[in-house]
């Protein structure tokens, strides 16, 4: 900004870059969308830390995960195909979504999750065969239910409250723990609008930790990222939602 002018260009990434988010220091963290990394960038140091999870399905059992539904352990995990979006948290930390149903939570200091949160905004029903197969009689195959893709993510800096957004109508919203290792779910904010939740931005009203927080909400018929899910009857608009939490 000093120079108002292009310094630099960072490679890394073997995909495209859906989602940018910056510390306070000179550093920044972006994922990867197919590649299924985030990166947190050293701009002074030209260096960089990539943080992904680790290949088959089998290894995701081994991580501590909640089913939004249940609160229970699930046994079952649907493997990441895309990291989508993320949110600092604070200097050390912060979280990231996927397109099946993930919310992780990262820590500078560890190459792994530090906790999972799966299923962060449910599943949709499964296709009937007639949608998911283009055969002209297709036979019912036990077709799972689909997870909701998290498609963004937002925090109140330097707080232990973020939010996530899909397109089940509902902005969620979650608080990191006191020993910063895990983070629960606060509650689901019903929007009473159908769309996808393309993006959150949220600031703090009148004093801090008194008044509350206001979320914005870019919401659109379609995902951010393309034609992959169309809302039926979804609405292209913003949405600004006060809340009057309090937060240390």
């Amino acid at each position: 900004m000093n120079d108002l002018a292009y310094i630099e260009t960072l490679f890394g990434h073997q995909d495209a870059i859906p989602a940018v988010a910056s510390f306070a220091s000179e550093r920044c963290v972006s994922v990867g969308a197919r590649d299924r990394s985030a990166r947190v960038w050293k701009i002074v140091d030209e260096t960089q830390l990539v943080y992904q999870i680790s290949g088959d399905a089998s290894s995701l059992l081994k991580e501590k995960v909640r089913s939004s539904v249940t609160g229970q352990a699930m046994k079952d995990p649907v493997p990441e195909g895309s990291m989508d979006c993320v949110a600092v948290i604070d200097e050390q930390r912060f979280v990231t979504g996927s397109d099946n149903g993930d919310i992780i939570l990262w820590s500078l200091n560890k190459k792994k999750p530090q906790f999972t949160y799966r299923l962060g905004h449910g599943e949709d029903p499964p296709l009937s065969p007639a949608e998911h197969s283009a055969e002209m009689t297709p036979e019912d195959a036990g077709i799972p239910p689909q997870p909701r893709w998290i498609t963004c993510l937002a925090s109140l800096p330097y707080t232990d409250l973020f939010f996530s957004g899909s397109w089940d109508g509902k902005l969620g919203m979650w608080k990191v723990s006191e020993d910063l290792k895990r983070f629960d779910l606060l509650q689901y904010i019903d929007l009473g609008i159908r769309g996808v939740i393309n993006g959150i931005s949220v600031e703090e009203r009148g004093k801090r930790g008194v008044d509350g927080v206001r979320v914005i909400l870019a919401i659109g018929a379609e995902s951010r990222l393309g034609r992959w899910k169309t809302i039926k009857g979804g609405k292209n608009c913003a949405l600004i939602v006060s809340l009057g939490v309090s937060k240390a």
